[in-house]
């Protein structure tokens, strides 16, 4: 994210003053016969504007432009013809759109045919870390589709532009959907990734994509002096959904290049044509097996609210998916979920996309104090736009002159927002529904609530008492991928007692609270007589923090971070206009004083706890901690109502100081574990990073203690870490901060955060000896994926009382898609190793005449191997440590 005049400017003299130089210094390459010349723009969905806007944009003057370039060069040789690359999502959704003219439809389909106008493999840029596993698969499908329509090869190349760093998850996802070549062009503003120029990046499962990553969008057409091939990448971007350079831009380049680079072929192309003419040459490179954490991805977090909803709701899509086959399976008749999970996974996607709402410039950007909260009174007393459309409004100095701008820069947050909403609307409906229909068809009379397990292994669990609103039940053995009904005479009941004690012990622990800091400041596990918790540390375990940041944090990490340090680096990464230190100091807060009141039950001990002064930060925190009586584990939840708005950069965290000594950390991120000593790239993010499943921190006999968040992504190693860069911290201390909330940036992620709403974090012990990844897999899938419930009354129907469902022999396989196949005919299995483990693996169907064998695909459908028999009910195969396997069933 940037201000796009200023980025195209600040290109221009850069690139402009190294040709110079080059000319001056260095010959050309004497390595490089080949220059491969690809245009494409970078795509924000909405960051130069609403996404409506930018959608047509797209749809109608920059498709036109495009194809008119495209259209004049048609009878030039093949290597002089201009060929436009975009993302799949736009294409395929917009572009290719219903709202695109007939006629230009045809020319459009005519470039797409011949090569002029090619598509690359993934959807768009992404947070890709945010992301879950079959939300980025499904992203893989825009561009497939448009290939499969077109009767075209798939694409074997893939491009993302702007966020600095990406899940090792990457190389993993692109080679089994067969796509062989990366370029990644980072913001000429931010740190990235200390990569070679040109490698081999290996993911967690020993996949290896061919990559080119640039420090900034793209690249020069002069070769580097160091590039390794024959073969070149000049790699020719426009800035934010600027649109295809012009004619006159082209024969300005060609004619650079004939002059600067005489000899040197130049071949104007796709990503593709690269990728086959450097794969060619059986390249020499350097393999690097590292992730890289998002030094964006704080921002997620400034939409505290929808994020949570995000991590909710993601794996519940493929937990419809799966339920709805299963119960065909079982005989109850369904009307297909495909179009709807299509559509949840496309509005799950566009929520993870990297544009947030607009650019800040046409917000309060400068604005604090009380200039901030007259800007706020202006924008609500503005009136609303003609038919409530804000598209009309116009952006030109929008932040001082339009009618109704200030309100078009907030509605385009809540424009961002709603896209999560969508998803969260399509799934849980579908779900409920779903849910009721299966209580329905249980051979039980009367009211009953079914249980259903949407993990492949057996597992138990705690759920609402859906007839007694905050009364629990702890329900035991739920079968794999299966449910178990229950009347309510059967559920337990509760006689709840209250004391304010705050030193109790519950089966599994003696816990100890501190009431000043808002916390256990003790928690020994019985069973072995450890402390769990650092009773030296400055937090106890739980304790809300808030911090409040002053311009000394703020321009400490500007100046560690930014590579540009005035113009618009300055206006989206710094906080120009910030009150100053003086005025505004560093603020470390927590609320000095909590009431405590604890509810003991024959299912949980549940201590809550009250600040008695939020001291203006909100109108009420609570904290509750709640101590199953059949499990080994604390839930932690924290709440806010009425926070109160704030301009100033803050964030919030709840704090977890664990008494582990020699600490190593495990984190589970997207992709596979990482340990922050080794598996970190320099120049990525070491303080702050999202995490698909959960952290462990052990000592060297694998002791310890864990924890996982159904509601919040992003952690904290060893200490708070916004506004912190590093290019080696490793952490040290036994510590894990979970973030709730922050507004760190002053670009497009919102400003400021406000509302009710609440978060939890579950925490764990490891025992000595344990397999680390193991636990922390099972543990945290658990806490990601609850339990699921669903009422029904009246006669009873078929189905037993208790039934399993698809079931995978070794625990820690997610099963990230199970129903209809998004990328043609028939029903599809998704599997996912997630503890690290290789060797043989068995399926077993709850139905074992149907299935007669199952076909390997990759993940883009594509046949991928020989069918496997399924045989009584059950086929066997070889899955990898941290890898995908695909499946077709055949009947």
């Amino acid at each position: 994210m940037k201000n796009t005049k200023f980025l195209l400017l600040w290109m221009i003299v850069s690139i402009a003053t190294v040709n110079a130089q080059q000319r001056k210094t260095n010959p050309v390459n004497p390595k490089v016969t080949d220059v491969w010349v690809v245009f494409k723009t970078h795509f924000d969905l909405g960051f130069t504007d609403l996404p409506e806007n930018v959608f047509k944009r797209y749809r109608e003057e920059m498709m036109t432009n495009a194809l008119a370039v495209m259209e004049k060069n048609a009878l030039l040789p093949k290597e002089k013809r201009f060929a436009w690359t975009v993302s799949g999502w736009p294409l395929q959704a917009q572009i290719l759109g219903p709202l695109q003219t007939p006629e230009r439809r045809t020319r459009i389909e005519q470039a797409i045919k011949t090569g002029a106008l090619a598509v690359h493999g993934l959807p768009f840029t992404t947070h890709t870390e945010s992301l879950d596993y079959e939300d980025l698969v499904r992203g893989l499908g825009y561009s497939s589709a448009v290939t499969r329509k077109y009767g075209l090869p798939m694409t074997i190349s893939a491009k993302m532009t702007d966020v600095p760093a990406h899940s090792w998850v990457m190389p993993t996802l692109l080679h089994h959907a067969g796509i062989k070549f990366l370029q990644l062009g980072c913001n000429p503003a931010s740190q990235y990734p200390r990569f070679p120029e040109l490698f081999w990046w290996e993911g967690p499962d020993g996949s290896k994509v061919l990559c080119n990553y640039t420090a900034l969008y793209g690249s020069d057409i002069r070769p580097t002096e160091n590039w390794p091939c024959k073969n070149y990448l000049a790699m020719q971007m426009t800035g934010d959904n600027h649109g295809p350079p012009s004619s006159q831009e082209i024969d300005k380049l060609l004619a650079y290049a004939a002059k600067e680079m005489p000899g040197v072929r130049i071949h104007f192309g796709t990503l593709d044509d690269f990728a086959k003419a450097v794969l060619a040459e059986h390249p020499d490179l350097p393999t690097v097996k590292g992730d890289c954490p998002d030094t964006w991805i704080h921002g997620i977090q400034s939409n505290p609210q929808e994020t949570k909803i995000a991590r909710n709701i993601r794996p519940l899509e493929s937990a419809l998916d799966a339920l709805h086959t299963q119960m065909t399976c079982w005989g109850i008749p369904t009307a297909s979920v495909s179009d709807k999970l299509a559509k949840a996974y496309e509005q799950s996607l566009l929520y993870g996309e990297h544009t947030w709402g607009m650019n800040a410039e046409y917000g309060p950007r400068y604005s604090y104090g009380d200039d901030w909260k007259k800007w706020m009174s202006e924008a609500a007393a503005e009136p609303m736009p003609a038919n409530g459309n804000y598209a009309l409004l116009k952006n030109s100095d929008a932040h001082k002159t339009a009618t109704g701008s200030k309100r078009k820069w907030l509605h385009s947050y809540d424009e961002k927002r709603q896209y999560i909403l969508n998803t969260n609307d399509i799934v849980s409906n579908e779900l409920h529904q779903h849910l009721h229909l299966l209580a329905s068809a249980v051979n039980k009379n009367g009211p009953r609530v079914v249980i259903y397990n949407p993990l492949p292994w057996k597992r138990s669990g705690m759920i609402e008492n859906p007839w007694k609103k905050g009364s629990y039940c702890f329900i035991k053995d739920i079968p794999p991928s299966g449910y178990v009904s229950l009347s309510p005479n059967e559920l337990e009941n509760q006689s709840p007692t209250h004391d304010e004690q705050k030193v109790f012990s519950t089966p599994y622990f003696h816990v100890t609270f501190d009431l000043a800091r808002g916390g256990i400041s003790s928690l020994i596990e019985k069973s072995t007589g450890r402390q769990l918790a650092d009773t030296t540390a400055a937090y106890v375990i739980g304790q809300f923090l808030h911090e409040r940041f002053s311009t000394h944090e703020v321009d400490k990490w500007f100046n560690a971070y930014s590579r540009i340090k005035d113009g618009w680096g300055l206006n989206d990464l710094g906080k120009p206009g910030m009150i100053d230190a003086e005025k505004a100091p560093y603020q470390a807060f927590t609320p000095r004083e909590w009431k405590i009141d604890v509810a003991h039950t024959n299912v949980a001990d549940i201590a809550t706890l009250t600040a008695t002064d939020p001291e203006g930060h909100a109108q009420h925190y609570t904290l509750t901690f709640t101590f199953p009586r059949q499990a080994a584990y604390v839930d932690v939840t924290w709440s806010v109502t009425g926070k109160t708005p704030d301009k100033q950069p803050e964030g919030g965290w709840l704090c977890f100081p664990f008494n582990v000594k020699q600490p190593a950390f495990t984190i589970g991120r997207l992709g596979g574990p990482v340990n922050p000593e080794k598996d970190i790239v320099p120049g990525t993010n070491r303080y702050l990073m999202a995490i698909n499943s959960g952290v462990a921190v052990t000592q060297p006999d694998k002791s310890g203690m864990a924890l996982s968040s159904a509601d919040a992504p992003l952690i904290s190693p060893g200490q708070p870490g916004l506004w912190q860069y590093s290019m080696d911290y490793v952490p040290k201390v036994p510590t894990v901060f979970v973030n709730l909330y922050n507004n760190m940036w002053n670009t497009n992620f919102p400003l400021w955060q406000e509302g009710s709403w609440t978060e939890s974090v579950r925490i764990w012990p490891l025992d000595k000896g344990s397999s680390t990844v193991a636990n922390l897999v099972q543990h945290s899938w658990e806490t990601r994926l609850p339990l699921l419930t669903g009422t029904a009354e009246g006669s009873p129907g078929k189905l037993p009382s208790t039934q399993q469902g698809i079931v995978i022999s070794r625990p820690g396989v997610l099963i990230t898609a199970f129903g209809e196949n998004p990328d043609g005919e028939g029903t599809i299995l998704r599997l996912w190793e997630q503890t690290g483990t290789s060797g043989k693996c068995t399926v077993t169907f709850n139905n074992n005449k149907r299935v007669k064998a199952v076909l390997p695909l990759d993940l883009r459908g594509n046949k991928k191997g020989a069918p496997i028999a399924v045989k009584n009910g059950s086929f066997v195969f070889e899955l990898d440590k941290y890898a995908p396997a695909s499946f077709l069933l055949i009947y």
